[in-house]
């Protein structure tokens, strides 16, 4: 068991679903109150974690919302699925998970590979989608995913780990151990070489850069100030290829926004759209 997992937000489900060739489990709390009404917001993690990434988020929103977290394809009870050969394969499980839960149109956010994961969603299916959240992710091929990829296969995924933490939090964040860390740091160690190995080769195929500008929602852009993994600049340039998007830094954190910055990017997901 986790001694440093972040838990389960209060009032939220854990339930199985099946998507044809993998169980999933997913993380959902119900609209409560006399406001609910919005469309759900759906929650992609990052590469190596799983659904609990977002549970200090998740506490951090207003109960009026539907929150649905979920496990990606080769993490967590998703663990050992048929591996994704591109991002799109991850894309489609979404499509398959939002049909099974008979939602029409959702929120989407994602960090990391969830955020690449919900940029493909948006440009293959943006109808489904009433707004986008993309934090602290890319848009285009990175050869260096291969090279990881690589260096998984050789020596595996516990040889990662110091450099993978120093990416993800910064140095104090990272010193001072708190339950975040140590869920992240248990979490990656647990991970099959064979599943991360997979996801940083579909992450290496990513290409949805020609698609940005055909996005006509809401997009909200969210960078770490600090990240050297999806630095400000590259965020930036997300923003700028999209009709609209509004540009967003949290100062003083790293990649892993969600673990070390959560009532500040709760505000972010709950915070309205400028009107144009």
């Amino acid at each position: 068991m986790l001694t440093g997992q972040p838990g389960t937000a209060p009032g939220v489900a854990e339930v199985d679903l099946d998507l044809g060739d993998h169980l999933t489990r997913l993380a959902d709390r119900p609209a409560r109150g006399s406001a609910a009404g919005a469309d759900p917001l759906v929650l992609v993690h990052a590469l190596g974690l799983d659904r609990r990434m977002w549970a200090p988020v998740v506490g951090c929103l207003p109960p009026a919302r539907r929150i649905i977290a979920y496990d990606v394809r080769g993490h967590g009870v998703a663990a050992g699925a048929p591996p994704p050969a591109t991002v799109r394969d991850l894309a489609d499980d979404l499509l398959r998970l939002l049909d099974a839960l008979g939602l029409a149109r959702v929120a989407l956010a994602g960090l990391s590979m969830g955020g690449a994961v919900a940029q493909t969603f948006a440009v293959r299916h943006p109808e489904r989608l009433s707004a986008l959240h993309l934090v602290a992710t890319a848009a285009d091929p990175q050869p260096a995913y291969l090279e990881r990829a690589d260096r998984v296969a050789r020596y595996g995924v516990v040889e990662q780990l110091p450099a993978t933490l120093e990416r993800w939090f910064t140095p104090a964040f990272l010193a001072a151990d708190p339950e975040p860390v140590r869920y992240a740091r248990e979490t990656l160690a647990g991970v099959r070489a064979a599943d991360f190995g997979a996801g940083w080769r579909a992450l290496a195929r990513l290409d949805v850069r020609d698609g940005l500008g055909g996005l006509r929602l809401p997009v909200r852009v969210i960078a770490g100030g600090d990240d050297p993994a999806t630095p400000p600049a590259l965020m930036r340039g997300i923003a700028q290829d999209i009709p609209g998007a509004e540009f967003v830094i949290i100062d003083g954190v790293r990649h892993l926004v969600g673990l070390e910055a959560p009532e500040r990017l709760a505000a972010l997901l709950h915070r309205e759209f400028r009107r144009p």
